[in-house]
């Protein structure tokens, strides 16, 4: 079977976004009469892009002289340099345009890296969605340049005026995007929709999910819809809550200097129509929460879309949970079509393309990389962390140095905001937000490699915590995005994802309370051992217990608990008889590292903890 092309390479794959906006609308850095430039610098004459004409390409619209890229009616966000390129490409169409050519075109009378042009090509491409749904426009041409290979179409210049979305694209300071957004055009028509109902929405969920990258999509893609703009308000740098009201009245333009700068900020607001987007609410959740509460009772026309590791509970809030990547299911040996349908997946291959060019997913690798991404939750931050390694380790090797508790934690890159710079430093942020009793808890927590319940986690976390204190804390950690909760059961389960599992264990480690707890969660599951002896002998074996070894390759039902740690060796006695499974393969536990997995069989009257 041909490989699934790959998703667009990218000079970095993190949906990121620049610091300040760069505006399609800037005056061109190339030629000023709309020429092409050739590798020796003169200009070729001839009709161009820029004379005034549309070019249509695809789903596309290139209007070079007004410095504008259309989707339909819908602008393209390119920075400069890459629209720059794509005029160059689109002039020169189905020709080979050398490497120094748009160098100079992009960048002129300025020396520049190679690797400056490559990352503007990629930013092209996923702009374009080069490689979605079988459509190619820009291909790399080895050691000489770039080819655009999509059919152009010449139009008369058109005296039509421009859509509304373009003429109010100036009203509004969000950044322009480094990368594609991957699998979350569902969420974005969600949030849409919500926002044209409730005046107060916000994005919940973990560090690294793409709270941010979501909102910003949101947002343009409403800019229209208000008259004096689209805001974003970044409170990641705000170390003082009390700052938050003078900093969004800073960025609005509003010279305020009382010493509650909140009342004059909402008055400031009352007689506009306008979106907040509050990013990076949770380390000021308070004083975000007050100035949301004061600017929707005192204004009329203001919405606030907000972010955040847990909600801001205020009156009048919509919240919306935003879930990971789709992941093919476990054991489910995927073809790469099968694979490729899944958001995980193609942000996967996204970002190993971006250093591995000619990687390609194929229905020999599709069963591993689904595997990978599966364990990586389709946590975009760990996909995005663990997929370069590609490169050193390939497919089957990443693969095998997660098994092995692949140090992703440590993995770091450039050119990110400090606290998406390793995926340690995105926990770190959660983690400095709780409560010492909360630390504690949350760490004793990673004991678990598996689902666990409420008196579970009250029987490792403390000798003295009841179930009432256990499902208070656990509640309080789901809000704040560090616990997932399953409640379609008749009992809430709960687990951590892996990489947050790894922060936990590294945290219980570092506390030397790793050894305490460990005896605990010991202690605890020979007592669920015990009563599966009891209820064995007083039931018939089909309504007994199943263990079932590590190692095997049978699908793993929905209820099951995972033992893995090494803990005293005279608490672990042979699990009895009457406990095994009926296929006899259960052997006894080993001494010193205990792995086990344990569930009941469907329809056995007890609950499992």
């Amino acid at each position: 079977m041909e490989p699934v092309a790959s998703s667009i390479p990218s000079a970095s794959c993190r949906a990121a976004h620049k610091s300040v906006s760069d505006n399609p609308v800037i005056p061109s850095s190339g030629p000023a009469d709309g020429g092409s430039v050739s590798g020796s610098g003169q200009v070729k004459s001839g009709p161009t892009p820029t004379d005034g004409r549309a070019t249509s390409f695809g789903p596309f619209r290139l209007l070079a002289a007004q410095r504008l890229l259309l989707a339909g009616d819908t602008p393209v966000r390119l920075g400069s340099r890459a629209f720059d390129i794509l005029t160059a490409l689109v002039e020169r169409a189905g020709e080979v345009v050398g490497k120094e050519e748009l160098i100079a075109r992009a960048w002129p009378k300025t020396v520049v890296e190679e690797a400056n042009l490559k990352i503007q090509v990629s930013a092209l491409r996923r702009a374009l969605g080069d490689g979605q749904g079988g459509h190619r426009y820009v291909v790399t041409v080895t050691g000489r340049g770039y080819n655009f290979v999509a059919p152009v179409s010449r139009e008369e210049p058109s005296r039509a005026p421009l859509p509304q979305s373009i003429a109010a694209a100036a009203a509004h300071n969000l950044p322009l995007a480094m990368t594609r957004m991957i699998g979350r055009e569902d969420a974005v028509a969600a949030l849409v929709s919500r926002l044209s109902r409730q005046r107060l929405v916000t994005v919940v969920g973990p560090g690294g999910i793409g709270k941010t990258t979501l909102a910003l999509a949101v947002a343009e893609r409403i800019i229209a819809d208000y008259e004096h703009g689209v805001w974003l308000v970044d409170l990641a740098p705000l170390a003082d809550p009390r700052l938050v009201p003078s900093a969004v009245a800073a960025l609005l333009g509003l010279g305020l200097h009382a010493e509650d700068p909140l009342p004059g900020l909402v008055a400031g607001l009352r007689d506009r129509r306008t979106l907040l987007l509050l990013d990076n609410c949770e380390h000021v959740i308070d004083a975000a929460a007050s100035l949301a509460a004061a600017v929707l009772s005192g204004t009329l026309g203001v919405n606030i879309l907000a972010t955040s590791r847990e909600l801001l509970r205020v009156t009048g809030e919509r919240g919306y949970r935003l879930g990971p990547l789709s992941s093919p299911q476990p054991l489910s040996g995927p073809s790469a079509a099968e694979a490729a349908a899944f958001s995980a997946v193609q942000l996967f291959v996204e970002c190993v393309t971006a250093i591995v060019e000619d990687f390609a997913l194929t229905d020999a690798n599709a069963p591993l990389v689904a595997e990978i991404c599966r364990r990586l939750d389709g946590l975009p931050l760990a996909i995005e962390f663990a997929a370069p390694r590609v490169a050193v380790l390939g497919v089957e090797g990443l693969a095998t140095q997660l098994d092995r508790g692949f140090p992703l934690l440590r993995a770091r890159r450039r050119m990110a905001m400090p606290r998406h710079r390793t995926m340690r430093a995105a926990l770190d942020w959660s983690y400095g937000l709780l409560s010492e009793d909360e630390q504690r808890f949350f760490r004793a927590l990673g004991i678990f490699a598996g689902g666990f319940t409420v008196e579970a986690a009250a029987a490792v976390a403390s000798d003295s915590m009841t179930g009432i204190d256990a499902m208070d804390r656990l509640a309080d950690l789901v809000a704040k995005s560090l616990v997932v909760a399953d409640v379609s059961g008749a009992k809430p389960r709960f687990r951590l994802l892996d990489t947050t599992r790894a922060y936990a264990i590294e945290k219980l480690d570092e506390s030397g309370e790793r050894d305490r707890i460990a005896r605990r969660h010991a202690e605890h599951h020979w007592n669920v051992f015990a009563l599966a002896e009891g209820e064995a002998i007083a039931r018939p074996l089909a309504n007994g217990w199943l263990i079932t070894p590590e190692g095997t390759n049978r699908p793993i039902p929905s209820r099951t608990l995972v033992l893995d740690h090494k803990t005293d060796p005279d608490l672990w006695r042979p699990i009895p008889a009457s406990a095994r499974s009926v296929s006899g393969d259960a052997a006894d536990l080993p001494e010193s590292r205990c792995r086990a997995l344990v569930h009941r069989r469907r329809g056995a009257p007890a609950e499992l903890p």
